[in-house]
């Protein structure tokens, strides 16, 4: 199917994509508003998603169909529950946890990007993956620098430009398949 196709499939459901894009720009916003609400909801909700997720394979476990699979999956299954009860039980240590995972993220990935960069170097724009790996390195390092006062805005912050981001792109997405060209 090509490109030109796909559009005309997506026109008749143009309004869909604006009202997701509105939806996640409000979202954003209201994320980027209040960063420390925001980072201690996705702490809340990084903990239920954690519990649900250890109760599905503990169960699932029973199905496995032999004691190796069973024992990884019961032992997956566990830690889920474990990290989904400490997040619940205690937010502010997932909060600071999660911040430093973040930040680690950040700068381990920037690392690999610089280095897939300079792979690809003879490629065309191949500097923009670099410009990408180093800033990455760069916002872990500051995360970190500020570490732990970051904590409670940072996760939140970062979720609501994400938001904003994905917003505007699905109405502008929203616009380019209303009248295929």
């Amino acid at each position: 199917m090509s490109g030109t196709n796909v559009a005309e499939g997506l026109s008749s459901t143009w309004w869909w994509f604006l009202v997701l894009g509105i939806v996640y720009v409000i979202v954003g916003f209201v994320a980027i508003g209040n960063p420390m609400v925001s980072t201690m909801a996705i702490d809340f909700v990084l903990g239920i998603m954690l519990l649900i997720g250890g109760v599905i394979s503990i169960v699932g476990s029973f199905f496995s169909g032999d004691w190796k699979r069973f024992l990884l999956i019961l032992i997956s299954g566990i830690l889920y529950l474990v990290v989904g009860y400490l997040l619940l039980r205690n937010p502010m240590v997932g909060v600071l946890t999660l911040t430093i995972l973040l930040s680690a993220f950040l700068v381990v990935e920037g690392i690999f990007k610089i280095i897939n960069a300079f792979q690809v170097k003879p490629a065309p724009n191949w500097g923009w993956l670099l410009v990408s790996g180093i800033a990455s390195v760069i916002l872990g390092v500051l995360i970190y620098a500020e570490f732990p006062a970051s904590s409670m805005f940072i996760i939140g912050l970062l979720v609501g430009i994400y938001f904003l981001i994905n917003g505007f792109s699905m109405i502008m997405l929203s616009f380019a398949v209303k009248q295929p060209a």
